[in-house]
């Protein structure tokens, strides 16, 4: 109780001391890279299966730096089958999330990405048996990513999000007696972000903006 105390009065105090709200959200393009792991006869979880998801980031801090949450969901599962049995994972992921860019202005200007995360995955595991379909629930597993990208300017404070992460995680047994595996996967994405500067900082944005340089497509 104490620990999520304090992690509340520092996320408080950095949004009150934020000089950069940041709101993204993005579309991505998801590969498995489970365990061997055997479930049924002719079904293994070393085989890689694709799937799309979505989700959306909302952080706050300084600049170059921000803390914040992340949402993840699946629009299509991943699938593994044989002639008889299907499996698949229904998954929402709720965590939170360091981020910094490397830019000169990061707010407008193109950048290196690099963001570390971890928080709760929320997964339903999915059996179809002979024309019969079979939910469960697998406990909340806790879970960790990493990854970089490149944000690159549209309009104004408004980016175009490119970016990998690396999610792993590790899947117990008990659900329809699949064994315990890791269920790890990687993540491609791409989104569109929101980017506003606050206090000191915004005023040094605007100066920018207003040079004449960079009013003619300069970098300086």
């Amino acid at each position: 109780m104490k620990y999520l105390l304090t992690l509340n009065i520092l996320f408080f105090g950095v949004v009150l001391q934020a000089q950069q709200f940041y709101l993204e959200g993005f579309g991505s393009f998801n590969r498995t890279k489970y365990s061997a792991s055997t479930i049924s006869p002719d079904i293994s979880l070393s085989t890689k299966s694709d799937y799309l998801g979505y989700g959306g980031r909302l952080g706050f801090g300084a600049d170059h730096f921000q803390i914040g949450g992340e949402y993840r969901s699946n629009l299509t599962n991943p699938y593994f089958k044989n002639d008889t049995d299907s499996y698949t994972f229904d998954e929402t992921y709720y965590g939170g999330f360091a981020r910094t860019k490397i830019s000169r202005y990061p707010a407008m200007r193109f950048g290196l990405v690099l963001r570390l995360g971890a928080g709760i995955h929320k997964t339903s595991a999915i059996l179809k048996k002979n024309g019969s379909r079979f939910n469960q629930n697998y406990d909340a597993i806790f879970g960790f990513n990493g990854g970089f990208g490149f944000s690159i300017p549209i309009l104004n404070h408004t980016m175009l999000e490119l970016g990998y992460t690396y999610n792993y995680l590790k899947r117990p047994d008990g659900v329809f007696i699949i064994p315990a595996h890791n269920a790890t996967y990687h993540l491609i994405s791409a989104g569109l972000s929101l980017n506003f500067v606050f206090g000191k900082r915004a005023k040094e944005y605007q100066h920018v903006k207003e040079n004449w340089k960079f009013q003619n497509g300069w970098r300086d």
